[in-house]
């Protein structure tokens, strides 16, 4: 009798563990960022479409605009987008941290709804109609992070409260914090573009120009017709129609018709990473349980009982 008393309670115990989702109170689950998506991009793209060079000026050193590495996530409070690249410097003491990279992040989190342009001239991209964006995340070095709705005019100066954009302690990825209030609850099914530019406070909206021939502080290897697109690298497939090069490339200068770009999503390249409280759980759940059948183990009679 006593043992089936003291199983039950342990019962009890994990079923309550269990309902917590991993911490001894409701809601712990959210103590540490759960991961919605992580996906690496491949290394050394950072060529646009595949013809890109940087400027010549010594401070553009290699790698600092090539996206290595994106991540979603988000804990109570708060989203996180996480870009990490292969060079992150700041030699002109950017009050965030770094100071070339320019991020540009289209969120597609309503289908049927939302636009397909850049909101402002800069990019030199469009968006496939069927992944129309909803929320735009802006991020530079310069006090400059912003978040816009598709609602929003050119004209807009976006949201500001609660953003930030800092460097992480690794020294490469760039964290991109934006209000779950500006955001909503993530959802898996959004779709992400993930641009990355040179930050130019003269650019248009605030790209640093890819022209044909490069020079101190233009990128070669495009055009001089403000067609092709001032992205140098993205988040993308490492191949086939929808890789960097394929989207990228898919401008015509005599047409003067635009590069379309088709997004990233979560249940294609992510994984929902369990959090640490969830971890917690289990392990006390099967601790629980193994208590439960040693303690059975030693209590049950070694001889049978007398008659």
């Amino acid at each position: 009798m006593r043992r089936t008393w003291w199983a039950a309670i342990a019962v009890v115990t994990a079923a309550t563990v269990i309902a917590g989702v991993g911490g001894l109170a409701p809601g712990a689950a959210l103590a540490e960022p759960v991961v919605v998506l992580d996906m690496d991009d491949p290394v050394g793209d950072d060529y646009g479409p595949g013809t890109y060079v940087y400027p010549t000026h010594k401070a553009f050193v290699p790698g600092l605009f090539d996206l290595t590495h994106f991540s979603v996530s988000h804990d109570r409070e708060y989203v996180y987008l996480d870009a990490t690249f292969q060079e992150v410097t700041n030699p002109w003491n950017a009050p965030e941290g770094f100071s070339h990279q320019l991020l540009n992040i289209y969120i597609d989190t309503t289908r049927g709804a939302g636009r397909t342009d850049t909101l402002r001239k800069g990019a030199f991209v469009v968006f496939d109609k069927r992944y129309a964006w909803d929320l735009f995340v802006k991020a530079l070095g310069w006090g400059g992070c912003r978040a816009f709705t598709a609602q929003d005019t050119a004209q807009a100066r976006g949201i500001a409260d609660g953003l930030s954009a800092s460097v992480l302690a690794d020294g490469k990825t760039v964290r991109i914090a934006v209000p779950k209030a500006v955001t909503g609850e993530p959802d898996r099914n959004w779709g992400y573009y993930v641009l990355v530019g040179s930050q130019d406070a003269f650019g248009d909206d605030d790209f640093r120009p890819v022209m044909e021939k490069p020079g101190s502080w233009v990128f070669g290897g495009g055009s001089d017709l403000e067609v092709n697109p001032n992205v140098i690298d993205m988040l993308a497939a490492p191949r086939g129609r929808a890789s960097q090069e394929r989207m990228l490339g898919s401008y015509n200068a005599e047409k003067g018709s635009p590069a379309v770009l088709v997004p990233v999503f979560a249940g294609e390249a992510g994984v929902q990473v369990a959090p640490p409280g969830a971890i917690l759980a289990a392990v006390l759940v099967l601790g629980a349980a193994g208590g439960v059948a040693w303690w059975v183990r030693r209590r049950r009679p070694t001889t049978p009982p007398r008659g």
